[in-house]
């Protein structure tokens, strides 16, 4: 059987990569005061250092979200508010000027039609959205989420709004018709988890991101994730773990060894980021499978 099918309900999670884009949005321009501004791509900012001309400038933000500036170089600046960034160059000037005194004022904001994505995704920067664009969308042009995501914790950031974002309930779980729509200007934020978190995938009863305790092994994950369904194949469990940058690495086990001769070998030690896949048959097509996880593991895997 064909990696398709094995996927069988858990595959709808994955609809979103191919789905079209049929909402039409408008951008939406809110009033907001410079204060509360949230800086982006575009925006043009005035740095003025008192009784420090040189350091007094003129910047437009560019479209990777930074600007260069004398003396520190390149800052991130995507995110913040024009107080947020005049701190920040204050602090970093305090190595060479005594007590500088920094405002950044907000000279032009201009009509941004993207969006920009921040933290565990695999290509963070500025995006150009297309009209009906969800955070999905947006996420899935990045190249997705890396494994060390918060999933539950993500948000949008839109001027003088937080969006609390589940990226778990529409990734995983293929809720996406709740999905809230991206519009130009946000800054989706992503952050990495500080817990030990692994993904449990495929023929299980509850398909999610689960904590696991130090020492935690490959079938209390699949116990976690309520036990495997009846078709589940135990005999083929895959392990993906990330082991460099831009490299991942696929394991097969067969858990039915451990459970019934106790064989510890099928059954390892779990890290965190790990993805565990319960297939449907003993001989799986990994590459179609593969393919379908890339919105974890969005470069290629290598099998161990």
């Amino acid at each position: 059987m064909k990696g398709g099918d094995e996927m069988g309900r858990w595959w709808r999670t994955q609809a979103w990569l191919a789905a079209a884009l049929v909402l039409t949005l408008g951008l939406v321009a809110a009033a907001q005061t410079t204060e509360e501004y949230v800086l982006g791509p575009g925006d043009v900012v005035d740095i003025v250092v008192f009784g420090e001309p040189a350091l007094t400038v003129t910047v437009t933000i560019r479209p990777d979200g930074r600007i260069s500036y004398p003396m520190l170089g390149e800052l991130e600046v995507t995110g913040m508010r024009p107080a947020d960034l005049a701190t920040r160059i204050a602090e970093g000037l305090q190595r060479y000027i005594r007590r500088p005194q920094v405002t950044v004022s907000l000279r032009d904001a201009r009509v941004r039609p993207y969006v920009y994505l921040v933290g565990q995704v695999a290509r963070p920067g500025a995006y150009e959205i297309q009209r009906g664009w969800t955070v999905v969308q947006a996420i899935a042009f990045a190249g997705g989420v890396t494994p060390r995501a918060d999933l539950r914790k993500s948000q949008i950031l839109r001027q003088k709004e937080t969006i609390p974002v589940d990226l778990e309930r529409l990734l995983l779980r293929g809720e996406t018709q709740g999905a809230p729509a991206v519009i130009g200007g946000d800054v989706v934020v992503i952050p990495e988890s500080p817990l030990r978190r692994v993904y449990v995938l495929g023929l299980v009863m509850r398909p999610g991101v689960y904590e696991i305790s130090e020492g935690a092994r490959l079938h209390e994950a699949i116990s976690m994730a309520g036990g495997p369904e009846r078709r589940a194949a135990l005999e083929a469990v895959g392990l993906i773990r990330q082991d460099a940058p831009q490299r991942a690495r696929l394991q097969t086990y067969d858990l039915l060894r451990f459970l019934r001769s106790a064989d510890v070998s099928h059954n390892p030690l779990l890290q965190t980021g790990d993805v565990v896949f319960v297939p449907e048959t003993r001989t799986p097509d990994w590459e179609t499978l593969l393919r379908g996880l890339s919105f974890i593991f969005p470069f290629p895997l290598i099998r161990w």
